[in-house]
């Protein structure tokens, strides 16, 4: 039975949420079919699959259902990432615990992490960030095969045994925070005012979203410069031979293989059946 999409805490995040994203257009058909009512396509949970591959011929294949051979999962992360399972996002909660069910199979040897997204709320990485510790502690490697892997998809990646790019056209970065408010304090086409109280015990509450709306951006930009300094750590922690001093990598600019791989936010190029078999090698040395 598929589980209730969680509409409300999708419209909220767009409201009010904290992004790590980059692109972040790819949200507007969300947020005008929010805005005008309207109707947006359901994506059940039960479509998420995690495949398993097995090692065949010094080849990675894929493995039959149920299979109980030594194998490497392969956990898709696409798309705008959300913490809860929404009716335009997998949740990460979700896919983390997929992941986490799976590193006590003592078949599943590690996994790799095929990533294709722009990032999203950030309060969806930890669940991810957590799973991959796990699986790190249990001895089972965890490695990103990434094409678009940017903001929030970066941090997750970033704490991964390694990162390795798809093609060409792969891109990494983006790393910093923004946000973004809905001013419909006026609506000019209806007339509506929105008109809000606050208790007169409440004067901090919502502030920095009140002082943003009226040209005073100071106090939301130091919530998301503290953290921007979160996400800095991690991908220092998680990426220690990356060069930070170098132009753009910590200040969210994005990059192309070559030059991701040559600053330290990447490890090299390949394929995803290259990755899986990179995951074995790993596995079998550990």
């Amino acid at each position: 039975m598929a589980k209730r999409t969680n509409y409300l805490q999708l419209a909220l995040d767009l409201r009010h949420g904290g992004w790590l994203i980059h692109d972040p257009d790819v949200l507007l058909p969300v947020v005008n079919a929010f805005l005008l009512r309207q109707p947006m396509p359901r994506v059940e949970l039960d479509e998420y699959q995690v495949s398993g591959y097995q090692l065949s011929g010094g080849n990675a294949k894929k493995s039959g259902a149920g299979s109980k051979e030594p194998r490497v999962i392969v956990v898709p992360l696409r798309g705008s990432m959300t913490k809860y399972e929404t009716c335009e996002t997998y949740g990460t909660e979700d896919i983390a615990s997929k992941m986490s069910a799976l590193v006590d199979d003592p078949s599943v040897l590690g996994f790799v992490l095929d990533i294709d997204s722009g990032g999203g709320a950030a309060n969806s990485v930890p669940p991810l960030v957590a799973a991959i510790a796990r699986a790190k502690a249990a001895g089972k490697p965890v490695i990103a095969h990434v094409d678009a892997c940017y903001s929030a998809a970066y941090w997750v990646a970033s704490q991964c045994d390694a990162i390795f790019m798809n093609s060409e056209l792969s891109g990494v970065g983006s790393i910093g925070a923004f946000a973004q408010i809905l001013d419909n304090r006026e609506d000019k086409q209806t007339g509506f005012k929105v008109i809000t109280v606050y208790a007169p015990q409440s004067g901090d509450k919502n502030a920095a979203y009140r002082e943003a709306l009226d040209g005073k951006p100071e106090r939301l930009q130091k919530e998301l410069s503290d953290l921007v300094e979160i996400f800095h750590a991690a991908v220092r922690a998680g990426r220690p031979r990356l060069q930070a001093e170098k132009d753009g990598v910590l200040t969210g600019a994005t990059f192309a293989p070559k030059k991701a791989i040559s600053v330290g936010l990447a490890d090299g190029m390949a394929s995803l059946e290259e990755c899986v078999e990179n995951v074995f090698v790993r596995a079998e040395y550990n």
